[in-house]
Order: structure tokens, then sequence, then C-alpha cells
């Protein structure tokens, strides 16, 4: 099992867990809310392949890289 997890600021980040080949756990915690959805690899994909935050790129194709 993967997981990547970035700290944004303060209470907030983002983590990608792979729990399966094909299934992705993610959370997103934004001002002491928490999101979680389930998301296969092209659900994934469809989110958007770069997000930006603050300086720093990151890159979701790279992640799904086995």
């Amino acid at each position: 099992m993967k997981t990547v997890n970035f700290q944004l600021d303060g209470m907030n980040s983002l983590e990608i867990t792979q729990i399966e080949e094909n299934l992705f756990e993610v959370r997103v915690a934004l001002d002491g809310k928490i999101s979680m959805n389930y998301m296969n690899r092209e659900q994934l994909k469809q989110i958007g392949s770069t997000y930006y935050i603050e300086n720093s790129q990151i890159c979701i194709d790279n992640l799904l890289k086995n």
C-alpha cells in the first residue's frame, strides 16, 4: 500500500493512498473538514493531472506510476 501525503498549510492536507492496483482513497482536509473518496485510476486522473499549491507542483501522473 502506497501513501502520499502533502501538508499544505496549517491543518490543510491532501492524502492519496493506493489500496489495490486500481483503487485509491483520496482524503482532502481543508479548514478542519475532511472529505474522503474512493476512486479508480481513471477517476483520479480526471480530477487533474497536475495540482499547483503555493509554490509546489504535485503531479498526479507521477503518483500513479507503479
